[in-house]
């Protein structure tokens, strides 16, 4: 069984989501179901999710994605969910 939650401020500047595999025997994984209105995320726009316990760093697309948690390994993701996605068109260069 897998355990989702998010938690996010007034003007959804921080959010973060929580998925925790309650199995502590078996490896779970599932699809993530996302209001992404709800949560002030565009539809048709990449957003970023780091994960605060693993520092690992995904682009999501949707409502949907996929997480698999293995209890032995990572048995939960505290995603801190970031609205706009940094590519490497946002940095300036100096030469």
């Amino acid at each position: 069984m897998v355990s989702r939650n998010a938690r996010f401020d007034s003007e959804l500047s921080n959010l973060v989501l929580v998925i925790v595999n309650l199995d502590p025997n078996h490896t779970q994984s599932g699809w993530t179901a996302l209001d992404l209105a709800a949560l002030g995320l565009p539809a048709d726009e990449p957003y970023q999710v780091h994960d605060l316990l693993t520092d690992a760093r995904y682009i999501w697309h949707g409502p949907r994605n996929f997480v698999m948690l293995d209890p032995a390994r990572v048995p939960a993701h505290v995603f801190r969910v970031r609205r706009r996605v940094h590519t490497e068109r946002d940095f300036d260069y100096f030469g």
